[in-house]
Parts: structure tokens; sequence; C-alpha cells
């Protein structure tokens, strides 16, 4: 199968909902909104729930009928003007090909290398498509309330990458969490001196390229469309951090979006790591190559009246030869996180804005990050709020005394709960899962443990 889905390849062999006719940025003379969407990762905190063979992306967990994959595209696909790009991993192919359908594209990579290789490579493919084209990365398994809050965001976030800045969504901290990452933005005040002081948009370090009007007009112009310059990315901190930051107004939770033009991207990627966007530049053109050469062997054999068919034995496939480039240049690629490789430095210089989101968000991360979603009031660090003590997911019949719980189970087997406060119980085919939701975090060295005692295959 081709790393590349041929029969996605363009907009009009997208389902309609992905060709984003609706979506904001149709209007005749903006740039294209394509969608990155990498789907990666184990799920190491959501066993064994999600396993290696399918990670939590691929998965309903809160109940809807569809998997986290499904949801994000959803989302995103009435924004976009070309189909969405899906990265995922090799073993992960077939079912998100299954999962979407005709919904987006799929490259699928050889081997997981962290986020920014799989962004680089969609963006490259975006590129070639179209110069003009703006890309939005959106993890493939969160959670986001609020689904016209969350365009707005986006609509907002467009208007400020074509300024030529890397811009990225942050959403509003509703208490100290200490799981996720921050992101501390500028005021009104500090904007203006940061302007005056040389903060830049990222064009204006391209061969060329200048800050649209100079610094202070591109201040003004950020303003203008509801971003906000970034001082800087803060990893997850710890409590007492985390009730500073909430206190002091200006910082916002990383919900990991970043929306920012595919040149701009690939050419400061350049700057900062230039093996790997040259790689992904590499592997974009050799995929597009082998595409171009089987839609040219399709038309010929049809002109041909199937005699080219019998010379398919004489020559590499079209998609072999994509596939050769993708799977030598692939393990070269740095492995990083578009937030070490880009957003941290280039916030450290000036280079990064943030659009305020107003809608609920969630990593869903671990089961305690569930259980805010499913059940009871939930906890001060809690970005939504639930609604039973004890929820049942997947048919498991359920009887409690006394209990707050979350389980996981199928048909047929009954669970008793009593007197157990904050526990998720996870009940599949060949293990047993009882956890605590303040132990959540911890689920992720289970993993060592099974190998350790001989049942690496459950990981």
């Amino acid at each position: 199968m081709p790393p590349v889905d041929p029969s996605a390849g363009s907009v009009a062999a997208a389902d309609p909902a992905a060709r984003g006719a609706g979506a904001p940025g149709a209007r005749r003379g903006r740039a294209p909104f394509v969608p990155i969407v990498p789907a990666g990762g184990a799920g190491t905190r959501l066993w064994p729930l999600s396993r290696r063979a399918r990670p939590k992306f691929l998965l309903d967990l809160t109940g809807t009928g569809s998997s986290l994959l499904q949801q994000t595209i959803e989302r995103v696909a009435p924004l976009a003007d070309r189909p969405p790009i899906v990265v995922t991993g090799a073993v992960h192919e077939a079912a998100v090909r299954e999962q979407l359908g005709k919904r987006a594209r799929v490259i699928a990579e050889p081997s997981p290398r962290n986020s920014m290789p799989a962004i680089a490579l969609a963006a490259a493919v975006a590129l070639r498509e179209d110069p003009d084209a703006v890309i939005g990365s959106f993890a493939a398994d969160h959670l986001v309330e609020d689904t016209a809050a969350f365009a707005e965001a986006v609509e907002r976030a467009r208007a400020a990458a074509e300024l030529g800045m890397l811009v990225t969504i942050g959403t509003e901290p509703t208490g100290p969490a200490t799981g996720f990452g921050y992101i501390e933005t500028a005021d009104a005040e500090a904007d203006g001196d940061c302007a005056a002081q040389g903060g830049a948009s990222l064009a204006s370090a391209r061969p060329g390229g200048a800050a649209p009007g100079g610094d202070a007009a591109l201040a003004d112009r950020l303003r203008s469309v509801g971003a906000l310059p970034v001082v800087r990315f803060v990893e997850k901190p710890d409590r007492e951090t985390a009730e500073a930051f909430v206190a002091s107004g200006r910082f916002r939770w990383n919900a990991g979006m970043f929306v920012v033009r595919a040149q701009v991207l690939l050419d400061v990627l350049a700057e900062q790591l230039p093996t790997l966007a040259a790689g992904a530049r590499e592997i974009a053109a050799a995929l597009a190559a082998a595409e171009a050469d089987e839609r040219a062997d399709a038309t010929a054999d049809e002109r041909s009246g199937g005699l080219e068919s019998a010379r398919d034995d004489e020559r590499e496939p079209a998609d072999e030869r994509g596939a050769e480039t993708l799977e030598r240049v692939w393990p070269t690629l740095t492995r990083i996180s578009i937030d070490h490789a880009l957003a941290e430095p280039l916030a450290a210089a000036g280079r990064v804005a943030v659009v305020p989101g107003s809608f609920s968000w969630d990593d869903v991360g671990d089961f305690a990050a569930l259980a805010r979603q499913l059940r009871g009031p939930g906890g001060e660090d809690a970005p939504t709020g639930g609604g039973q003590d004890v929820v049942s997911l997947g048919g498991a019949e359920t009887v409690a005394v006394g209990a707050r719980a979350t389980v996981y189970g199928s048909p047929g087997r009954l669970v008793a709960l009593v007197g157990v406060d904050g526990v998720s119980v996870v009940d599949t085919d060949d293990a047993l899962l009882v956890l605590g939701d303040a132990r959540a975090q911890d689920l992720s060295a289970l993993g060592d443990l099974l190998e350790a005692i001989g049942r690496g295959e459950l990981r």
C-alpha cells in the first residue's frame, strides 16, 4: 500500500466534509488551510485499554461512538480548504484508513520520531501542492468541547499565521494543573514594548522576506486579530509554580495546537534543524513524483487498452519508488517534538504568537483525566465537569454502594463497588486494572514491570 493514498490526493477525491466547503477560509483570496493530524504515541497511562497495537487515538474513550481520531477529523474538516493530512505509524495505517475512509489523506511513517518530523513532512506535502498553504497541527487524541469556539480560535490563528508568525492556541486554565504545559503571554503593554525592542515575524527571517509594515505595525495587526506575543513555553510545573501561573493571569495551557504557513515552518525549521527540513522536503518530493508517475501510468494504460499493463514487471511500481525514499530518509530525521524544535526557541526570539481559546480542552493523558470528563463534579484542575459518581463504559453492568468510579468492561460481567472513592476499573479479555485517580500518572511505569515478569506481550 502506498505511503500516501492517491485516491484521497485531491480535494475532489475526498469526502465533501473534508473539502471544507463552508470553512471560514474558503473565501476567495485567503490562503488555503490544510489541517495536519499527527496520530502517534502508545498511551501508556491508559493501559490496558490503550496498547501498542491499538493506541488511544483509535479508541472511543468517552462513549460517544467515535474514536478520538474520528472526533478530531470531524472537528477540523469543516474548517479545511484541502483534505486533512493524517501522519501515523505504519503499524496503525490500516486501522486509521478504516476509521477515516476518504475523509482524510494518510501518510504512514516507518517508525515513531515524535511530532516535528511528522508535521514537517505533512507541511512539505501541503507546500508542494500550494505554495501559499497555511497548515494547522492538531493532536489526534485530545478532547475539545464547544466546536464553534474552537473554529473561531482557528480562524484567528489563521489570520495571525498569514502575518508570518508561528501561532499556537492556548486554552484558559481552570485550575493549577500540573499535568499540562503552560504558555506565558505578553499583556498589551508588554506587546508594544516587545515590538519596539525588535520582535519580528518569522517572515522577516526568510530570504527576501520582511515583517509586514514593520515590527510595531505587526504587533498592532496581531492584536487586531486577537493574538498576543508569546514570552515562553513552560513544561509541566510543580503545584506551587502552577498556582502562581494561574494567579498571574498571563499563562494559558499549551494544547499542542500550531498554525503557520507551510513555507514559513519549513524555512525556520531549516534554520534550527536543517537536516530535518531537507529530509522532509526530499520525502515529499519523492511521494509527489510517485503519485504523478502512478497517474501517468494509469492514463497510459487506459489509452493503450491495457497494453501498458504487460510492461509493469519491467519497471519498479511508482508507489514503491516513493516508499523507498521514505524508508531511507525517515530514520535520519531528528527525533524531536515541535515544542522543542521550534516553539520554545522561537518564542525566546519573540517570533511566536498565541490566540486565546475559550473552549474546554483536555489531552486525556490518563484515567484521572477521563474521570474528570465522565464522573463527579471534577476537581479544581478539571477542564470540564462530569455528571455521575459511577460511570460504566463498554456495556459492563455495575452495582455500587458509596463509590465513585469509572468502569470499563464488557457485557455479561457484573462489577460491584463498595466504599471505593476515585478509582478506575478496567476489565479486558487478558488483563484487569484497578487504579486510584491520585496515582494515575504512575501507570506508565507498569510497562517495564510487565516486561520484567515476562508479560511484555500485554503492552
